[in-house]
Formats: C-alpha cells, sequence, structure tokens
C-alpha cells in the first residue's frame, strides 16, 4: 500500500503546465518544493522495507509534509502528520536544545563540573579534569554507550535494566576510558546523567523543565515523554531489527534525554521552523545549539558518532562543514521501538530535513542519511 500527502498536492506535469501558464514565481517555487520532497519521499520508502515512512521539510517560510504507507504493518490505515512515534536518539538534541537555554538564561555553564549536579551524597570520579556538561553533550565524555544493571530483575521491558541510581553509583567509582574531550564515545549513560542534571539545573524533573524550555517555546503541542490515552491511539508500530512489530515498551525516566521523545511531523517541522527562525534572529541559545563544539580534528579517536562526511560534535549534533555541494549540516539519527529517524538542519540556508522510517534496520541507515544530504544540497542552493 502507498500513499502521500503534501500541502499541495501537485504532480511533476502540473509543475511544467503551471509555469508555461505564467504562475507567479512564489508558487512555481512551492511546486518545485513539492516536487523534489515527494520524489525523495518516494525512493526513502521504496528503499526502506518500513510499513511507513513519513517526511517532512521547511525552507524559509515553506513547509512540506508527505506520508506514506500504513500506521501498522497489515492495517490499511495511512499515517498522517498527527501519527505519533519514536524519534529515538534524536532525543539528544531536544537535550542539548534545554541545555543551551539554561546556558543562555545563565542557569547553568557549558563546562560546569557534573559532579555540580549529583545526587546528594554522590560523587563524580575524573581522569585527567573534572567531567563537565559540555563533554556529555558532545559524547566527549568516555563513557560507556550502555550501562545496564546486573542486579536488575528480569523483565519484559528491555529497558528495565536502566536505571538511575546505578548511573550514579557507577560513575561514582568508574574513572572514564579517556581523558574527557580527547575521544568521542557515543554514550546514552552519559545523556542519562545528562538529562539528571538538566533536570536537577532548571528545578524539576527532566520532562517539566524539557516543557519548559523547549517543547513550549517551540509550539509544540504533541511531543512529550509520556502518551496520555488519546496519544496512545496515534501510536504508530513500526518493525524490530527481526522484522517484527515492536511492543514499544516504555522507557524508565533516565533514558527520556537520550531515547525518550515521542512527536509528530507537524510538531517536528515547528521545531525545525523553531531553530531555524532562532538562527536568523541570532537568538543566544541558537547560536549556542549550533555551534560545533567538539571538532574531530586532533582527537585520539572517534567511535560511533557518524565519521562520515562528518567534522564535529555540538550539542548533540553531528556537525558537517560544507563540501561537495552540500551545505552546512547539522544532523541526528536514532532507532529505537520500531522507529529510524534522521534530521538534518541548515541554518546558513534556512532549511530543515526530518524523516521517520517505521522499521529499525540499522543497515538502511546510510541510504537515509545519504538521500537527505542529497535532498539538502538540492534544496539548499
Amino acid at each position: 500500500m502507498f500513499t502521500s500527502r503534501i500541502l499541495s498536492n501537485v504532480p511533476t506535469l502540473a509543475l511544467a503546465a503551471a509555469c508555461a501558464l505564467g504562475v507567479n514565481q512564489a508558487r512555481a517555487t512551492d511546486l518545485a518544493l513539492n516536487d523534489a520532497v515527494s520524489m525523495a519521499g518516494m525512493q526513502l520508502f521504496l528503499d526502506s522495507g518500513a510499513p511507513a515512512v513519513i517526511i517532512g521539510v521547511v525552507r524559509g517560510n515553506e513547509t512540506v509534509i508527505q506520508e506514506y504507507g500504513e500506521t501498522a504493518p497489515g492495517s490499511g490505515v495511512e499515517p498522517d502528520a498527527r501519527s505519533i512515534f519514536r524519534i529515538a536518539s534524536v532525543s539528544k538534541v531536544f537535550a542539548g536544545d534545554v541545555l543551551a537555554s539554561l546556558v543562555a538564561k545563565g542557569k547553568v555553564g557549558l563546562t560546569d563540573p557534573l559532579s555540580n549536579y549529583a545526587p546528594d551524597g554522590g560523587r563524580v570520579e575524573a581522569n585527567g579534569r573534572p567531567l563537565t556538561l559540555l563533554d556529555l553533550a558532545t559524547h566527549g565524555a568516555g563513557l560507556p554507550r550502555e550501562l545496564p544493571d546486573p542486579d536488575a530483575k528480569p523483565s519484559d521491558n528491555p529497558f528495565g535494566a536502566f536505571n538511575r541510581a546505578y548511573y550514579w553509583k557507577w560513575i561514582g567509582s568508574n574513572k572514564p576510558a579517556a581523558v574527557p574531550g580527547t575521544t568521542t564515545l557515543y554514550s546514552n549513560l552519559g545523556y542519562g546523567l545528562l538529562g539528571d542534571a538538566l533536570g536537577k539545573a532548571g528545578g524539576a524533573d527532566y520532562s517539566t523543565v524539557l516543557a519548559n524550555e523547549v517543547l513550549k517555546p517551540a509550539g509544540l503541542t504533541d511531543t512529550t515523554n509520556v502518551l496520555n490515552d488519546e496519544q496512545k491511539k496515534r501510536l504508530m508500530v513500526g518493525l524490530d531489527p527481526m522484522n517484527k512489530p515492536d511492543p514499544n515498551a516504555p522507557a524508565p525516566d533516565i533514558m527520556y534525554a537520550s531515547a525518550g521523545v515521542y512527536t509528530t511531523a507537524t510538531d517536528m517541522v515547528r521545531w525545525m521552523k523553531w531553530h531555524l527562525e532562532g538562527a536568523k534572529q541570532q537568538k543566544p541559545e541558537a547560536l549556542l545549539a549550533h555551534q560545533m563544539w567538539l571538532p574531530y580534528d586532533g582527537l585520539k579517536s572517534v567511535v560511533g558518532t557518524e565519521v562520515t562526511d562528518a567534522d564535529g560534535m555540538g550539542l548533540g549534533w553531528v556537525v558537517s562543514l560544507p563540501r561537495n555541494g552540500t551545505p552546512l549540516l547539522l544532523g541526528k539519527s536514532g532507532g529505537l521501538g520500531g522507529f529510524m529517524t534522521y534530521v538534518v538542519l541548515s541554518p546558513n540556508r534556512d532549511l530543515g530535513i526530518f524523516v521517520m522510517a517505521s522499521r529499525v534496520n540499522f543497515g538502511m541507515f546510510n541510504g537515509i542519511h545519504s538521500q537527505v544530504r542529497e535532498l539538502a544540497a538540492e534544496l539548499g542552493r
């Protein structure tokens, strides 16, 4: 089954006809954008093997959202811009937004030691220098990717072994694998600790601080870490790595900053527009969020942070400098709960692209990555 919706659903031939009739330039631009996104979205859907693909694009004042497939395997129900899905590790750049906002307000500093935000009686081991919030946000802390509690009780929830108490216990008695800032090691543990620290700095639990600093200012109405009953009815079903429907187990709150966000295409488009508007207005939080803070050049090693065609790390973002016709891009991918996601922003070109495929297959990420970058090169001219 295949379906596609766009804000102005006009096929390729209509573009030629419209130009021949002398439509105004703005309308022709809309048609050209729709056509480019339609071709990219169709290719992504066919290549992914996913039950559904959703693509959202922002370019200046223009917005396109397209949906393909069905909300659950075999359901026959078409997705729309309000269908809910997980963004997985794209949640990390939302946490980066929280950090940037709190820094802009003077509530935290990027180089604040993590130890400042440890629980009462907690401590943080160091390796050469104190571990900072910026180290966590750039994956420069030298921490393990995952940290399940070996004493966790068996559970049907695959995330049940991740808990706050064990994270802080471990970091208090184990040094990072490298001196912070000398390498990158992709770490969900690090973002769990960062989310906890941001909650403490913001004076509430992480979800509340996320809502106050990002979701409300950006006008996001369906983005959350915990779905309500109405939202659960709109939650899509994707395929796990074994191509079986993923049960979409809830994540514990220590995972919220690393992979806990649910959202819709409508909200992702709003969020990208918020980022791009912040860049145009040179808002301090946007300037902080869009910087490269840890260049790869000179690091001892770079592991797990999308090395190909990339040059360094921002606040959760993988930063790629302009090359081969592709503009400066901030990118982030994710895969969890039956969903693969990828988002890129090009603040210099006033451009944002988001893709969700309802199938977790890390082998297909290279295809999504290259097609989105190709679309960014085409639209960013």
